[in-house]
């Protein structure tokens, strides 16, 4: 195991800056996941931690030690590719001890060490084989037991389970989670799906355009999100985001006017300084429906039906898309309006930066 922390990192391809003063302490045994949408310099993030990318500024300590600029294998790290990258020719046990091999250890030193990884990963069947021979969920177990088998200090996943179908991703997910209670490895994980880094990661880092938008637990930034990107970012479906036609504020409530007259008072736990509220953030599953004549007016367009949950699709008097989420098998059909309301206590505001007003006093972390 070991700590990892990022110190003010930059990382530029000549005038293009890739990554924007990044930094990030992690805790050694933590599973950090980074998350962002494609382009957002997670994967560059992760390759500078590696070595595979020269640091254009700031510092990266591993266990306090500065290896800003060393090579990939004084760092003690592993790192496992969306590619299985597994040579065709070498059978499972071979490609396992590969690295061993490379780095002049003993012949029955890779064997027994090619055994233990093999049992952790559920590969002993499977040592004779190629990787032809193999499934996709178990040619990436063989990559991930080849950085394993060289003892390393930190793992390095960069969307591992991008190329396997669905069914797979969720086995992989349940067996990568396993596998970091077995062996307390500190492992950071590169991902752009919201479910994998939720279930696997003790801390989450979202980025957005090369910088760091919020660090905490999945559920931390699930329930109280910084930023207006982060909200959007979490969830399935995504949150809503209502504006706010006019709004009467102060430390103590605000009282709202939404689309088609619709009015709503939030307490101070909300919006505790009374700032101006710029829109409304409503996950689809904290709506309620509602017979009052004054509720939110919703005019179905598509309905989803789960069996255990029903998804409705539509929009609001002024246009506003909407989904609502709603337990059980609700009967609605397309062109139908029925009344919505929101949570009250569950909802987030939002000023016209797109903060949540509900940590306007209080710093993110990061």
């Amino acid at each position: 195991m070991a700590s990892v922390e990022l110190q003010n990192i930059h990382k530029s391809y000549g005038n293009v800056e890739i990554i924007k003063s990044v930094s990030l302490q992690v805790q050694e045994g933590e599973f950090i996941v980074l998350v962002g949408p494609s382009g957002c310099g997670k994967s560059t993030l992760l390759r500078s931690i590696a070595g595979l990318e020269p640091i254009t500024r700031g510092k990266l300590l591993i266990d306090g030690q500065d290896l800003t600029h060393a090579d990939p294998v004084a760092r003690g790290v592993a790192m496992v590719f969306q590619s299985y990258a597994l040579y065709p020719h070498m059978t499972v046990a071979q490609n396992i001890g590969f690295g061993l091999k490379i780095a002049g250890e003993r012949k029955e030193a890779i064997d027994a060490r090619v055994r233990e990884v093999a049992d952790i990963l559920h590969l002993g069947a499977l040592l004779e084989r190629k990787p032809k021979a193999l499934s996709g969920g178990q040619r990436q177990r063989v990559a991930i037991g080849r950085a394993l088998a060289r003892k390393p200090r930190i793992f390095l996943f960069d969307e591992p389970l991008s190329n396997l179908d669905a069914s797979l991703r969720a086995e992989m997910r349940v067996e990568l989670a396993k596998l970091h209670q077995e062996l307390g490895n500190t492992m950071i994980y590169v991902t752009h799906d919201q479910v994998e880094a939720m279930t696997l990661a003790t801390r989450m880092v979202v980025m957005q355009g090369g910088v760091v938008e919020q660090v905490g637990t999945p559920l931390e930034l699930f329930n109280k999100p910084a930023t207006r990107f982060v909200a959007g970012f979490l969830g399935q479906p995504p949150m809503n985001f209502i504006r706010v036609e006019s709004c009467a504020c102060s430390p103590a409530s605000s009282d709202l006017l939404l689309a088609g007259g619709y009015r709503l008072t939030l307490d101070a736990r909300v919006n505790p300084v009374g700032t101006p509220v710029h829109e409304l953030g409503v996950r689809p599953e904290d709506f309620q429906l509602s017979s009052d004549a004054q509720a939110l007016a919703l005019a179905v367009e598509v309905i989803e039906q789960l069996g255990s949950d029903t998804i409705v699709y539509g929009h609001l008097v002024d246009g506003q898309r909407i989904t609502v989420r709603l337990q059980g098998q609700a009967q609605f059909h397309a062109g139908q309006r029925i009344g919505v309301v929101p949570v009250s206590a569950r909802v987030i505001a939002f000023d016209a930066q797109g903060h949540n007003l509900a940590m306007h006093a209080a710093p993110t972390h990061g």
